[in-house]
């Protein structure tokens, strides 16, 4: 079960690494990104602020003052982002994992697939639903609304607390994962779905394999000679 674990954990690690990696490329293109510049300068304006900070320029309390306003507009400036991953996250671990036999490529190098808890194969729409769950898709957008909903000066605990929320979810999909006989978390019992292991047959299996096809096909190769030596003979007949 540990060693099904850490593959899976290992696999989600490279998965993410290679959704955040598109939408990082996604989101050089001006017209996806449009505010990406005013993002970057408001960005330095908070490691400014944090500098001032750690260099005791500043107290505590004058730095949450300073930097909420700034965090607030970086939310705000980031959404073109959020959308992108939101939608790069949706189209790998759902669309691609569900059109690819149950695998990304991070549980395909690992030898790991995901199938339904009876192992039938899973519908799209299970595979989505299991996307929302484990990537807090829906925690992700209650962040946006209320950076949208909400004021500077209201939005900061709101904000965390939903962050919350989502860490806490994540935290029990994990354990659930780590301690459960059958592996499955909590995106899994939603989904009704199941993480298993992919076999490697091994080179002996192979060999009886194709031995057995050989066998299967010798016979029929001998009925073709037969017919085509038959029908010669009645040729020169």
């Amino acid at each position: 079960m540990l060693g099904t674990f850490f593959r899976r954990l290992g696999a989600y690690f490279i998965d993410t690494f290679i959704v955040s990696m598109i939408g990082l490329l996604l989101s050089m293109i001006p017209f996806l990104y449009p505010n990406r510049n005013a993002y970057v300068e408001k960005y330095e304006e908070l490691a400014t602020v944090s500098e001032k900070m750690l260099n005791q320029e500043m107290s505590e309390e004058e730095y949450r003052e300073a930097s909420i306003p700034i965090e607030y507009d970086l939310y705000r400036l980031n959404t073109n982002y959020v959308v992108i991953d939101i939608i790069c996250v949706l189209l790998y671990f759902g669309v691609f994992q569900a059109f690819y036999h149950g695998q990304t490529l991070g549980k395909k190098l690992l030898k790991i697939r995901v199938v339904g808890k009876d192992g039938e194969p899973v519908s799209v729409w299970n595979f989505l639903l299991r996307t929302i769950i484990l990537n807090n898709v829906l925690i992700t957008i209650a962040l946006q609304i209320v950076i949208y909903v909400m004021s500077r000066d209201n939005f900061y605990d709101v904000y965390n607390n939903i962050n919350l929320v989502g860490s806490i979810i994540l935290y029990i999909t994990l354990f659930m994962v780590l301690v459960r006989q059958d592996g499955r978390g909590l995106h899994d019992m939603v989904a009704s779905t199941k993480v298993e292991m992919v076999s490697v047959p091994s080179k002996e299996e192979v060999i009886e394999v194709e031995a057995i096809e050989e066998k299967e096909e010798t016979p029929k190769k001998e009925v073709k000679k037969k017919t085509k030596t038959t029908k010669t003979k009645k040729a020169k007949n």
